[in-house]
């Protein structure tokens, strides 16, 4: 199932008037939607490193691995 799929099988609380209060969601659909805002998350983070990456690794903040070795 797709993370789309997991969004048309929610079923909605009314409250007491009737409104939707919350949203229910089986954890099959629920572990699926989760891994797909982790790889949202993690896409929006290479992008954000990728910019830096490209400005060379002194510009980035890189550390040689040369020098620090020892400090591991």
């Amino acid at each position: 199932m797709d993370t789309l799929t997991a969004l048309k099988n929610v079923r909605f609380v009314v409250d007491a008037s009737g409104k939707q209060a919350a949203v229910q969601v089986n954890m099959d659909d629920w572990k699926k939607l989760l891994e797909y805002f982790e790889d949202l998350e993690d896409r929006a983070k290479i992008k954000e490193l990728l910019h830096r990456l490209r400005l060379g690794p002194e510009k980035a903040g890189a550390l040689d691995w040369r020098e620090i070795r020892n400090q591991w």
